[in-house]
């Protein structure tokens, strides 16, 4: 082959080459469309208090007049629980007995928790009058906690009467005794 034919074929393979490089520079048309989605999670909280306003504390001192007890005498108090939170939530309650040194004055109460009840009577005799009873604890039994769980929707609050009363049957040895009762209310959702 002649060196002119050689150079004729460079220069044509240039051109394919230059021709395929030009098919690469023209325009294409796209379209693009993007979904989006703002996520944000719930908040599971629970408030009480003495009045559905005031539940958005952590925690309480129930104002239940326990001084002077004597056999036969009980004394009744309300709280509201409140979901705070921003979802409808199941809650339970849990009772609890702290005794006071060597003392058994906890051991030895009857304790009710109540929803729906009222507060009645005076002086040495105040009870929860109807509603319905979430825990009971009859004197030397437990104080354990309600086994079904009760739901508050987001912003709902109910109310829940705690009585206390210390039987005829009391024994000699609870005098001077002291003791607290609390209630603890949790709120779980999902697994």
């Amino acid at each position: 082959m002649s060196t002119r034919s050689i150079r004729i074929k460079a220069i044509l393979s240039m051109g394919i080459l230059v021709g395929f490089g030009a098919v690469s520079t023209l325009a294409a048309w796209t379209g693009t469309a993007t979904a989006t989605s703002n996520i944000s999670s719930a908040t599971v909280a629970l408030g009480v208090g003495a009045t559905a306003g005031a539940a958005n504390a952590t925690t309480y001192q129930m104002p239940i007049t326990g001084n002077n007890l004597y056999p036969g005498t009980s004394s009744a108090s309300t709280v509201v629980v409140k979901n705070t939170g921003t979802i409808s939530a199941p809650y339970t309650v849990q009772g609890k007995i702290t005794e006071s040194g060597a003392s058994t004055l906890g051991a030895g109460l009857n304790i009710s928790v109540k929803i729906g009840a009222t507060v009645s009577g005076s002086g040495s005799n105040v009870t929860c009058s109807g509603g319905t009873t979430i825990i009971s604890k009859s004197a030397g039994a437990q104080f354990i906690g309600s086994s079904t769980p009760r739901t508050l929707e987001s912003g709902a609050s109910e109310s829940l009467c705690i009585q206390y009363a210390l039987p005829t049957t009391a024994a000699n040895s609870l005098q001077g005794a002291t003791t607290s009762i609390g209630l603890t209310f949790t709120s779980t959702v999902g697994s």
